[in-house]
């Protein structure tokens, strides 16, 4: 069986902006590529709510995903592949990130993934990096989500920045022999919050990933 871990931020928990709710389990992305995939493998998901790559939110604890990756690692191994799909709440306006400092936070964790022994026989599990889809203008008033935080402030404008990632991603996945995937490309931001992946989106986006894990030969 081919054990692959999910490691993400609220749109790989479920977080449905339509609603200010949880996804059904059987329409998250994570869910599907695991009916999709079949018996053979178990997709494992580990998304939460504000998570970045390795920032701590001022506002809630327990969100910097350096810190909880090791635990995910060690609890699951052995891992086959690693998909980590992180930078959206990176781009908040209180971060007064870039897409390059964000990209240098994904890289700490490709290395981190790629120095541990949590694959087969000790070694490292491949990682599939996905770069986020962009958060949208415009819509940024859903109260069951506190979207402000990415609204344009102080000349930080967060939909600038996450619209930058893929372009990052995609040197960062070149330059550590990651497998790449462009979320935009397949799906995008709910109009509602302009943050969080619709039904429909998780749909197209567990297509991609489901094809690009066999792309891998994973």
């Amino acid at each position: 069986m081919k054990n692959i871990l999910c490691f993400g931020d609220s749109n790989t928990w479920g977080f449905n902006g339509e609603s200010g709710e949880r996804h059904p389990y059987e329409k998250r992305w994570t869910s599907l590529v695991q009916m999709q995939l079949g018996d053979d493998y178990n997709i494992i998901p580990e998304g939460l709510n504000g998570r970045t790559a390795v920032w701590d939110d001022p506002f809630n604890q327990y969100r910097n995903g350096a810190d909880a990756l090791p635990f995910c690692l060690l609890s699951h191994k052995p891992l086959d592949l690693i998909v980590l799909m992180l930078g959206t709440n990176d781009s908040k306006n209180f971060y007064h990130n870039t897409p390059f400092s964000i990209g240098k936070g994904i890289r700490r964790l490709i290395e981190m993934i790629q120095a541990s022994d949590s694959g087969l026989d000790g070694n490292a599990p491949q990682i599939l990096l996905i770069s986020p889809a962009p958060v949208k203008a415009g819509s940024h008033d859903d109260a069951a989500f506190d979207v402000r935080e990415f609204d344009n402030l102080d000349g930080h404008n967060p939909v600038e920045v996450s619209m930058g990632l893929a372009a990052e991603y995609q040197r960062k996945a070149d330059e550590y022999g990651c497998g790449f995937l462009d979320a935009a490309r397949y799906a995008d931001s709910c109009d509602d919050d302009g943050i969080h992946l619709t039904a429909e989106a998780h749909k197209s986006l567990a297509d991609a990933v489901s094809a690009k894990i066999i792309d891998m030969g994973i």
